[in-house]
């Protein structure tokens, strides 16, 4: 146990080691090239021929983590008896790993692997 401890504590000094030894260019341009690359990511989960306008995304690139995400939103409108009803999809992706880390809709919320129960939840580190 202490000697996961130890290698959990030294991944992370690491990271944060890492982290500070980027330049502020270097972080510009991994953001610049982060944005780039979640606008493609955004544009094949979302061609823009399907757009209904209802598609946005947020890209961010994590200093900390040396990653680049994406938060997708997609909000589906349903028809039913008359009315119309809009249910919002959120799904956050690892531009670079192709990895899903979390998603939110009002019959399921994961966030890395561990259920919420809102989308506040959702959005906690």
């Amino acid at each position: 146990m202490r000697l996961l401890s130890g290698i959990t504590l030294t991944a992370l000094l690491a990271a944060s080691v890492a982290a500070h030894s980027q330049s502020r260019k270097e972080i510009y341009e991994l953001q610049e090239r982060c944005g780039k690359s979640g606008a493609e990511m955004f544009d094949r989960d979302f061609p823009k021929e399907d757009r209904k306008g209802l598609e946005v995304y947020e890209n961010s690139y994590n200093v900390r983590l040396n990653k680049c995400f994406i938060l997708e939103e997609n909000t589906l409108t349903t028809p039913d008896q008359g009315k119309t009803y809009q249910t919002k999809l959120l799904t956050l992706v690892d531009v670079q790993g192709n990895k899903v880390y979390g998603s939110f809709s009002p019959l399921n919320c994961d966030v890395q692997e561990t259920k919420c129960r809102t989308e506040q939840e959702s959005d906690a580190p």
